[in-house]
């Protein structure tokens, strides 16, 4: 009799985000008794303090610069709402329920993406982009995961036909304004007409209302997006801004766009060219950006 388990592909990829996790917080709490690394003890969560030293800005001061990074603040006025909760809190209660709350919403993700798209091998790059994603936001400490889960589950309703619910969460997840690209998305692979962008754009203009009443604090914000740093240098004039807009933990839901995109196509040899094609670009982009971002700098120095 074979008692051998069979685990279905998302179950591997849960224990690996958990591993992930518990090896990144034994490294925080290392790092308050051992002097590992300058660079790890410099570097493990500052997109976290970046993000405490914004909101001590208070809403009013949002765009206005923090000492503790060269760039200004650029994500969209609502995200000081989104993350109260966690300011309020001590740093060091604070700083370990992102940890919690990242993995929690990171094996949603993964936990209900069979339900939603059936093709095994999409789903293997997605969860590798994903995880690759993650390990990077949870090492800095960032918020993509929170943009992943949003536009996961604005698509997972809009499957639903609830495209209200759908257009709620996609404007949450806007925060960061790159996720506006699910939009476009959803009109080219023809889950929506144009008609229907009503219920993502409508909650979306809502939410924009403050721009319109103080257009100053929208201009600083258009501002800071523009914002080029001078130690970044690449064979691209735009490298800087677009390492800010294309992170590697950005992965986490540029692998969720690209999953849904390749899943729409009916046809499998197209489906097969595509998937070539963007995986080979988005690889080949972040061994670029890595290399002019991290390596070049330390070889450099």
């Amino acid at each position: 009799m074979n008692n051998q388990k069979s685990y279905p592909l998302h179950t591997y990829f849960i224990y690996i985000l958990i591993i992930i996790t518990c090896s990144l917080i034994i490294l925080r709490i290392l790092l308050y008794f051992v002097d590992i690394s300058a660079w790890i003890k410099e570097t493990k969560d500052i997109d976290f303090k970046i993000l405490l030293e914004g909101m001590d800005n208070g809403l009013n001061n949002f765009y206005d610069p923090v000492e503790i990074s060269d760039w200004p603040p650029y994500y969209l006025y609502f995200w000081y709402f989104l993350f109260f909760p966690i300011y309020i809190l001590p740093f060091i209660v604070g700083v370990y329920l992102w940890d919690i709350l990242r993995l929690i919403l990171s094996i949603v993700i993964i936990k209900e993406s069979p339900k939603l798209f059936k093709e095994k091998k999409d789903l293997l790059i997605f969860y590798i982009l994903g995880t690759i994603g993650y390990s990077i936001d949870a090492y800095y400490h960032n918020v993509n995961f929170l943009i992943a889960f949003f536009l996961f589950m604005s698509y997972y309703y809009l499957e639903k036909d609830k495209k209200w619910n759908a257009g709620i969460l996609f404007v949450l997840a806007t925060f960061k304004i790159t996720a506006i690209l699910f939009l476009p998305l959803l009109l080219i692979i023809k889950k929506v007409k144009l008609k229907d962008l009503l219920y993502f754009l409508i909650p979306f203009a809502l939410m924009f209302i403050p721009y319109i009443i103080f257009p100053d604090y929208f201009f600083q914000m258009v501002n800071n997006w523009g914002h080029s740093d001078t130690e970044i240098k690449g064979l691209l004039i735009i490298d800087s801004i677009l390492w800010k807009a294309l992170q590697p933990s950005h992965l986490m839901f540029i692998g969720l766009l690209l999953i849904i995109f390749i899943e729409n196509i009916k046809d499998e040899k197209r489906k097969s060219v595509y998937r070539t094609i963007f995986v080979s670009i988005i690889t080949v982009y972040y061994v670029y950006l890595t290399i002019i971002v991290y390596v070049i700098p330390v070889v450099l120095a």
